[in-house]
């Protein structure tokens, strides 16, 4: 093999490297993404009960609600595609 034919080879396996990366799902990402879409509606839900209850719930709390739902939902996404 000659040098170009052998750089060519090498640029073409990082290109399909680089592809296949791409199709691959980010968890950790995913997981970010969807513990901020749920925090509102975990939020308010607490503003809720407050109101009803008087029970207030503290911030981390709350945000560990969110996490745990955007957890919950990886591992069921996670348990479907196997």
């Amino acid at each position: 093999m000659t040098n170009i034919e052998i750089l060519t080879l090498q640029a073409i396996q990082s290109i399909d490297c680089k592809m296949r990366d791409q199709h691959e799902i980010d968890w950790e990402q995913r997981r970010y993404e969807i513990a901020k879409e749920c925090l509102p509606t975990v939020y308010q839900t607490a503003l809720e009960i407050a109101k009803k209850t008087g029970v207030i719930e503290k911030p981390k709390d709350i945000v560990a609600v969110a996490v745990d739902l955007a957890d919950l939902l990886i591992e069921n996404l996670k348990k479907d595609k196997e």
